[in-house]
């Protein structure tokens, strides 16, 4: 079988960010209008969601990279472990109009403590914890690091080795697919030319039963690999700060 560096279906599945868009509530009418921003707390409460304890990941698009994940991902390098690390955020998409002061989620930017200008990215591990922010233009080392500085705060695992794991899981998936595929084809135009029953058709199934087995036992593998085992809030930050 020729050698293929293209990732398998199994692992591009896995190598999608889960964006988030969070939508602001209506106003009631005997309160604010429904443009008016809210208070930065009260905006966090709706971009982490109460059954959500992991940290939070939140992308502010701009004008010029609207619809785009390149202020997170690069432009020419492979991104595989910068999304699987996404999966240990809850990755939050806000629109480039957050901008207007009227925005509801105007003050998640406005008023929290970034370095200088607003960020293209920031995480925070959690309410009390300083934001992690970056500019759009940081190099993938710079954005491993604040990753695994955020995740190391949040989760009782090593992520850089968990990480390592779930690459090789990957790898494992992609010779699983491709095999597979080849397998299938084969068994196709056996049984289409010399019928179902012949002795390499048969050989050809235990090979794809085989392959069935390794897919349930990388599947098992891969769940090991992504529980880092998420560390509970403090009851202050868990209550929302109150």
């Amino acid at each position: 079988m020729p050698i293929s560096f293209e990732r398998g279906y199994t692992s591009k599945n896995r190598l999608r960010v889960d964006w988030l868009h969070p939508v602001p509530p209506e106003r009631d009418r005997k309160t604010t209008s429904a443009s008016g921003r809210l208070p930065v707390q009260e905006a966090l409460d709706l971009l982490w969601a109460e059954d959500d304890g992991r940290p939070l990941l939140v992308l502010r698009e701009c004008t010029n990279c609207k619809g785009s994940d390149g202020a997170l991902l690069s432009r020419s390098l492979a991104n595989d472990k910068t999304v699987l690390m996404t999966k240990w955020f809850r990755t939050v998409r806000l629109p480039a109009h957050i901008t207007d002061h009227s925005h509801p989620f105007h003050n998640v930017f406005a008023d929290l403590p970034f370095k200088k200008r607003w960020p293209h990215v920031f995480l925070l591990a959690d309410r009390d914890s300083k934001p992690v922010d970056f500019t759009g233009l940081q190099t993938q080392s710079k954005l491993w690091q604040g990753m695994f500085r955020v995740l190391n705060a949040r989760y009782a695992k090593n992520p850089k080795k968990a990480i390592r794991n779930w690459l090789r899981v990957l790898d494992r998936f992609d010779v699983i697919d491709a095999r597979t595929v080849m397998l299938k084809a084969e068994l196709l135009q056996e049984r289409a030319t010399n019928g179902p029953t012949t002795k390499r058709a048969k050989k050809m199934e235990a090979q794809l039963a085989e392959l069935d087995a390794q897919r349930k036992q990388a599947l098992a593998e891969e769940a090991k690999v992504r529980d880092l085992a998420l560390l509970k809030l403090p009851s202050r930050v868990a209550a929302g700060g109150k």
